[in-house]
């Protein structure tokens, strides 16, 4: 539960007695092994789903089996909220590794949202967030190279992960085969080995089993383009007339700011000609 409470006050200042609006909320727990399916297309889910531990991938495959996987599902995210809507599902979630989801009743989870004015900012601007990692997606796949679209992908798991646990470790676990990477990057499994060797080559990561490190966020961050502003990290208030803070701290001019570590600084950005 902590995982998922770091993840949604990413965006608003949740204290305990907002926090426990949720808490009360009746949920079921249900655990997965890895290729196991969460949502499968066409399923009309009667829940709202909250990932609690693993990872999962949101994907959509073709008749002839082709998979593209358009995002992964970490711990402390929720999905999917088109249940809001009674639509069915038009894509499958599936479990990379073992997985662990809390399931609440769609019923009770609007409630909770016309009670908490906090904790229905919280979930609007996840889904805000999630938008903008799709769009990111495109662009990702569309316009970079093989080696932009790796190391950009490593930096936007990394930044995911360290919000969620409250970390700013550079190690981070990648249950991920080459073939996972490449459904979602556009390209072919040797690709993928390929780019990840040169990187290792390069000083910029290190691969264990089951793990990568980031040796030079800043260099990869650069040489991928990672400008982490599309995440929407930056914490809101929209209670109280829209300022917004990132882990508390505030300028004086109402902007946020956060000390960066190396895993995080954005590239320079390209002048106007």
């Amino acid at each position: 539960m902590q995982v998922f409470r770091n993840r949604l006050s990413q965006y608003v200042n949740l204290d305990d007695i907002i926090w426990s609006e949720f808490e009360k909320l009746q949920n079921h727990k249900k655990s997965y092994e890895a290729g196991d399916d969460l949502i499968r297309v066409g399923q009309n889910p009667k829940h709202v789903f909250l990932l609690t531990e693993g990872w999962a991938i949101r994907h959509r495959t073709l008749e002839d089996g082709r998979r593209q996987i358009v995002n992964f599902m970490l711990p402390g995210d929720v999905f999917d909220l088109q249940v809001l809507a009674n639509l069915e599902a038009d894509h499958g979630v599936t479990a990379v590794n073992r997985t662990v989801t809390m399931r609440i009743e769609v019923d009770d989870f609007v409630n909770m949202l016309k009670k908490s004015g906090p904790l229905a900012s919280a979930f609007w601007w996840s889904a805000v967030q999630e938008e903008s990692i799709l769009r990111e997606q495109i662009v990702r796949v569309g316009r970079r190279s093989a080696r932009e679209r790796i190391g950009h992908l490593l930096l936007e798991l990394q930044r995911r992960l360290q919000a969620a646990i409250g970390s700013q470790e550079d190690v981070m676990p990648l249950p991920l085969t080459r073939t996972d990477l490449a459904d979602a990057l556009g390209l072919t499994p040797v690709h993928v080995s390929g780019t990840m060797s040169a990187l290792r080559r390069a000083g910029l990561i290190e691969e264990g089993r089951g793990r990568v490190k980031i040796l030079d966020a800043e260099k990869l961050a650069r040489q991928s383009h990672f400008d982490m502003d599309y995440l929407h990290m930056r914490r809101l208030d929209l209670l109280n007339g829209g300022g917004g803070a990132v882990n508390g701290h505030v300028r004086q001019d109402g902007s946020s700011h956060k000390d960066f570590s190396a895993s995080t600084i954005r590239p320079p950005r390209p002048r106007n000609s």
